[in-house]
């Protein structure tokens, strides 16, 4: 089984150091070869690795979504549950039977993880061929249950961006992209892949984040946001294959190249 959720490369260009052997005449008229390093622009290879959290990044990602949510209600924040209530009431955005099925869902995700959980606590070892094939269908269960959720919120979904529900969920995408990205750059010497983010705990992380974004840092402008596609994918839909991912990047870059295009051409006109 692969370790690996989705694996790109991207080129660098960076001025590394080459020998170069040339020959020369010294003042007793031999002719010698001598070394020499000098340094040249070329592009460099960076290769990066998303990969499969252990179920104890699982576990605390669940909790980062879990303490999210509580410091949001707190605060006021609405969750989708109670938004989708007042629209009900008033006979607006989702009706009462829409609600419920909704609802359920939910309910139902989080009984699954409940129960995925207690079978995941049961060592390998002494896990059963059936309690294996339940927590493959159970984990099946709970992805089929977030797309149905995700297509039926499609419409609406606007609505929801400052809920205390998105906030989490951005809270634990982040987490994911924090915790589970990383890279060998072989220009800075690396001989195995490190960490996209340096610290030892999420809010270290995340500081690092701001950090490399403020600075420019060219590895994080120009992967960022692949991460985040492709774990928001995983997250939401549970998407493990590389063709999968291929097609939505491509698409993002399609996107954003005719976005590009159509800014000049607005710039052009001014």
């Amino acid at each position: 089984m692969s370790k690996f959720i989705y694996t790109f490369t991207i080129d660098k260009v960076a001025k590394v150091s080459e020998k170069r052997v040339e020959k020369y005449t010294d003042d007793q008229g031999n002719e010698k070869e001598r070394s020499i390093s000098e340094e040249v622009e070329k592009k460099i290879p960076v290769e990066i690795q998303i990969r499969k959290p252990t179920r104890k990044q699982m576990q605390e990602a669940e909790m980062v979504f879990s303490i999210e949510m509580s410091r949001c209600i707190k605060a006021g924040i609405l969750t989708k549950a109670m938004l989708m209530n007042k629209y009900s009431d008033n006979g607006g955005l989702v009706n009462s039977e829409d609600s419920v099925i909704l609802d359920n869902a939910y309910e139902e995700i989080n009984k699954l993880k409940g129960e995925v959980l207690i079978l995941s606590s049961i060592p390998n070892e002494d896990r059963t061929k059936e309690e294996e094939d339940q927590i493959k269908e159970k984990q099946r269960e709970i992805v089929n249950l977030r797309k149905n959720i995700v297509e039926s919120e499609a419409s609406y979904l606007s609505l929801f961006n400052h809920t205390a529900d998105t906030k989490a969920q951005n809270k634990i995408v982040l987490w994911y992209v924090l915790n589970l990205s990383y890279y060998k750059d072989q220009s800075q010497g690396h001989k195995d892949f490190v960490p996209v983010f340096e610290g030892e705990n999420f809010e270290e992380m995340e500081e690092n984040l701001y950090q490399l974004e403020e600075d420019g840092n060219e590895i994080y402008v120009r992967i960022y946001n692949k991460l985040a596609t492709v774990l928001s994918l995983w997250y939401f839909t549970g998407k493990t294959d590389t063709e999968t991912f291929d097609t939505v990047l491509k698409e993002n870059e399609d996107e954003n190249e005719k976005l590009k295009i159509h800014e000049e051409k607005i710039s052009e006109q001014q």
